[in-house]
């Protein structure tokens, strides 16, 4: 690698080390929606790490769907990115650097559709992914339209190529079934529709898919210069990421590996013809104890989530309701639950990640329904009573929703109970026995309306510090790991 400082030296091909493997002379087999640092972190790392253990031999082209996009950097550094890992490992801080060179290049969908054509019908294209947000995860939206014009034009080029499997991230459940739909839709609309379709069921998979890797946003300045000191370049696309890298993808193993046989790490990439175990695993344990924790920490003025996982009261509440109720509400197998929910630990502790309570708490009582009510039923459902630690998260949610601000989309979803509740008491009797918004009636769980109630009532009058230190069992995590 070059060692001429980072003030002069932008990031280039010429920084490619010759002993690796020759990225320039490998076919283009993968279009990649979106150029943002998720699927540079997820998609194209795997995609490297496999080329460089021999078992692959494809780049990939990024297209840039929207205005504001990441496209003239990826081309002005010959697709080439680093990648930093930072964060904890069994409890210990760690942070790798390498370079990633599975990018050819990146296209712009505006200005460049007809070569966006061109990619998809050539035969060794076979994989289409993409990240382009749950807003852009719609019908209305350009992505399933500019997707199906791909699958029409390698129909009408290419009808009898190899099979095209398309794998969405976007964080909506059974996402390739959505997407597959979507197509569906939209292809009534052209020419020899009746045709079209049969050759997508014919020809496509469409792939649901699991992402769960958090990137850490662009570095302060200060930060990126020494890490560009270190590295002897400059780098406008520096990709800091969590050490943790999971991509499930759901399809038939050995069909998808001919095509893209990327699951060189078994840990970071799985493909597996039913992906349910790894969707409960993250949106109960990662997922679920960030919404059950959220209003807790924003109650008492906590910000982040590394803040509340190293707090003396909300981490040990954090240990307590993943080790001591989700993971016993989950019918996940109980090591394998444990062992994630240590990662999960480590991940909240991850000392380069700034991740807010504010952020995460958007949409709150959707996420709530998804993510926690799941295991309060399951806990009550297997103990015959009711959870105290998510009991004391969801009286937490009561109160917090009170000073909410306008404008958040599910906030009608609440807000009629604690309008006309007088009382603590009264507002979450109303609210726990609404089953249209939680599925099902809280209320009827054993317990858990009279324990959500005394919490409500207990943070209304001594506040935050007076609830967690009420809680029963805090003392049995340290706020620093499990014992």
């Amino acid at each position: 690698m070059q060692s001429s400082s980072a003030d002069n030296a932008r990031l280039s091909a010429a920084h490619w080390p010759a002993g690796a493997y020759r990225r320039e002379h490998l076919p283009e087999r993968v279009l990649q929606f979106g150029t943002g640092m998720l699927l540079r972190a997820l998609c194209a790392a795997s995609v490297d790490a496999a080329n460089a253990a021999g078992v692959f031999s494809g780049r990939v082209v990024v297209i840039q769907s929207t205005p504001q996009g990441h496209a003239r950097a990826i081309n002005a550094q010959d697709g080439l990115f680093t990648l930093v890992e930072r964060g904890r490992e069994h409890g210990a801080p760690v942070e790798r650097t390498r370079l990633v060179g599975a990018i050819s290049r990146a296209l712009v969908a505006d200005t460049e559709w007809p070569a966006v054509r061109d990619v998809v019908a050539r035969p060794e294209l076979q994989v289409i992914v993409s990240n382009v947000t749950e807003a852009g995860f719609r019908l209305d939206a350009t992505y399933p339209a500019r997707l199906t014009d791909l699958l029409y034009t390698r129909f009408a080029r290419l009808p009898d190529g190899p099979p095209v499997f398309v794998i969405p991230t976007e964080l909506v459940d059974d996402n390739g079934r959505h997407l597959a739909a979507m197509v569906d839709r939209l292809a009534d609309d052209l020419e020899r529709g009746v045709e079209f379709r049969d050759w997508l069921r014919a020809r496509v998979r469409f792939c649901a898919s699991l992402a769960d890797r958090i990137t850490t946003g662009t570095p302060s300045r200060g930060v990126r210069l020494a890490l560009e000191r270190r590295l002897g370049y400059a780098d406008a696309l520096l990709t800091v990421t969590e050490p943790h890298s999971l991509w499930a993808i759901e399809a038939d193993p050995a069909a998808l590996r001919t095509a893209f046989a990327i699951d060189v790490l078994p840990e970071s990439v799985i493909i597996a013809p039913d992906i349910g175990f790894y969707r409960e695993r993250k949106l109960r344990l990662l997922n679920g104890a960030h919404t059950a924790t959220a209003p807790l920490a924003l109650l008492a003025g906590v910000r982040t989530v590394r803040e509340a996982a190293e707090h003396p009261r909300l981490g040990a509440f954090l240990r307590h309701i993943l080790f001591d109720e989700i993971v016993p509400a989950t019918d996940l197998p109980g090591e394998a639950a444990v062992a994630f929910a240590e990662t999960v630990i480590d991940r909240f502790r991850n000392p380069w990640l700034d991740h807010e309570w504010r952020v995460i708490a958007a949409n709150q009582t959707a996420k709530l329904r998804a993510r926690v009510v799941p295991s309060l039923a399951g806990f009550a459902r297997k103990r015959g009573i009711a959870p105290q630690g998510l009991a004391l998260g969801l009286a937490a949610y009561l109160r917090w929703v009170r000073s909410r601000p306008a404008g958040d989309a599910d906030l009608p979803l609440i807000e009629r109970h604690w309008r006309t509740a007088t009382a603590p008491q009264g507002l979450a009797a109303s609210a726990l026995a609404d089953a249209d918004l939680w599925g099902l009636s809280l209320a009827g769980l054993p317990g858990l309306l009279e324990a959500t109630t005394r919490w409500l009532v207990l943070l209304e009058r001594d506040g935050v510090d007076a609830a967690l230190d009420a809680l029963p069992g805090m003392p049995q995590h340290a706020a620093t790991g499990r014992t």
